[in-house]
């Protein structure tokens, strides 16, 4: 029997799924639907913001100076490996998009994508002989000629991402505060903030990397950290290893006008304040039917990927881990092994069991509901325990594996420097190995 299968989303993770499922032309029948006008997803760079060519939210999230903060070695696609000449550790956004049409053209991907085509609606079709299989009604609709196609698919693959929605805290008055107020979603240069005082709320990525990019642009940056202060952003103040126009303050507990007031009773005026505060999780074309809750995250998920009542709708990607650009070259196989019957699952009661588990652990742990997704933490939910259960689960090899010392070296690094652990030599296992140890890892 071949499977007619949907892929949502032309990014990393649906160019991953067309690259497998194409390879396999006598099993499955791909079609890829991407809203943008090229593939890539979030890594098309463009100055816009608000809306795009079609009338709606623009995707990407990527600013005109952004850099990976992942050493290229973890990125690297284990079947199609970054040009040899690239001899940085840390690409610009505008490489890792050429890497990408790259890839594009060298598996011959683009002849399933459908470009400037919005989903619509994703809807069950039910299966009586086996309900944990049902069928998927996929109503879409070309952007250009405003023509919706709908068509019936055997398993649905989610790749469209989850960092083009912004997320802002809640926090009393923000929306009224009187200056300028946006979400890192939308900042672009820095240029456009010369000479004024920004406020930045957050402490984790978006929060260091704009603040590497604004200081010497503007009179001053200023980091509200969250209690979890991931990356040690007051310690590293604190020991001078951050600019002199840059100071920390504690995470605000309302706007007023133009005052912004800390838990700490500090006050900061600023002219801009920019939320670093990530990104919501959003479906909307999941009919009812799909039995899909989001909120903080998605659920019924098993491995946070499988529907657990309907194992043919699969979510790739949908979980925060360091090395996402290359988890799906772990997560799409299984999904594959899912969509052909290969891989037996639990029953929807065990695997529902076992994620409400985690989630308890997780609470008693001090985790808050908003973490349910992430694995960023200590075992036993690391990054490095997530991709050593899921190939255990799958029985795929674990690509991820020969890089967890270089992804851990550079997580070390940042929180030894958040200025300076680009400038690490990442090919020097003498280096890694003196990075592990001084957290205690090597």
């Amino acid at each position: 029997m071949k499977f007619k299968v949907a892929v949502i989303g032309a990014g990393p993770s649906g160019l991953i799924a067309a690259r497998f499922l194409s390879a396999q032309p006598h099993n499955f029948e791909v079609e890829v639907f991407e809203r943008g006008s090229a593939a890539g997803g979030l890594w098309n760079y463009t100055e816009k913001t608000g809306v795009d060519e079609d009338g709606y939210s623009v995707h990407t999230s990527l600013y005109k100076n952004l850099c990976t903060d992942i050493p290229k070695k973890v990125m690297e696609f284990p079947d199609f490996p970054f040009p040899v000449e690239w001899k940085e550790h840390f690409l610009h956004q505008t490489k890792v998009k050429f890497f990408l049409n790259t890839y594009v053209d060298h598996f011959n991907l683009k002849q399933y994508i459908n470009f400037h085509t919005m989903i619509m609606s994703v809807k069950r079709v039910p299966n009586i002989v086996q309900p944990s299989r049902p069928q998927w009604n996929v109503c879409s609709m070309n952007l250009q000629l405003k023509e919706e196609t709908s068509a019936i698919y055997d398993a649905v693959l989610i790749c469209c991402g989850h960092f083009s929605a912004p997320n802002y805290p809640e926090l009393v008055g923000l929306h009224s505060f009187t200056s300028t107020l946006l979400h890192s979603h939308d900042y672009r240069k820095p240029e456009m903030y010369a000479g004024k005082q920004v406020l930045l709320l957050g402490s984790s990525v978006s929060a260091y990397e704009l603040m590497k990019d604004l200081h010497p642009h503007v009179a001053e940056v200023v980091v509200a950290v969250t209690d979890t202060d991931a990356f040690h952003l007051r310690s590293q103040h604190s020991n001078g290893n951050l600019p002199p126009n840059v100071r920390i303050c504690s995470f605000p507990t309302s706007v007023s006008g133009g005052m912004v007031k800390c838990k700490n009773g500090e006050a900061v005026s600023p002219d801009v304040i920019i939320a670093c505060t990530g990104y919501k999780y959003t479906l909307p074309f999941l009919d009812p039917s799909c039995d899909v809750t989001i909120d903080y995250n998605i659920r019924p998920l098993y491995k946070h990927m499988i529907h657990t009542k309907y194992h043919t709708l699969l979510f790739i990607n949908m979980l925060y881990v360091p090395f996402k650009f290359i988890l799906p070259y772990m997560q799409i196989p299984i999904a594959m092994k899912i969509i052909n019957g290969s891989l037996p699952l639990p029953s929807e009661e065990e695997m529902n069991k076992a994620t409400e588990e985690d989630y308890k652990k997780r609470i008693a742990g001090g985790q808050k509901p908003y973490h349910l997704s992430k694995y960023t933490f200590l075992p036993p939910w690391s990054p490095m325990c997530y991709c050593d259960d899921l190939a255990a689960f799958g029985e795929v090899e674990n690509v991820i594996k020969p890089r967890y010392r270089l992804i851990g070296a550079a997580i070390c690094a940042m929180l030894n420097n958040i200025m300076t652990f680009r400038d690490q030599d990442y090919d020097s296992e003498s280096e890694i190995t003196k990075l592990l140890k001084q957290h205690g890892f090597a």
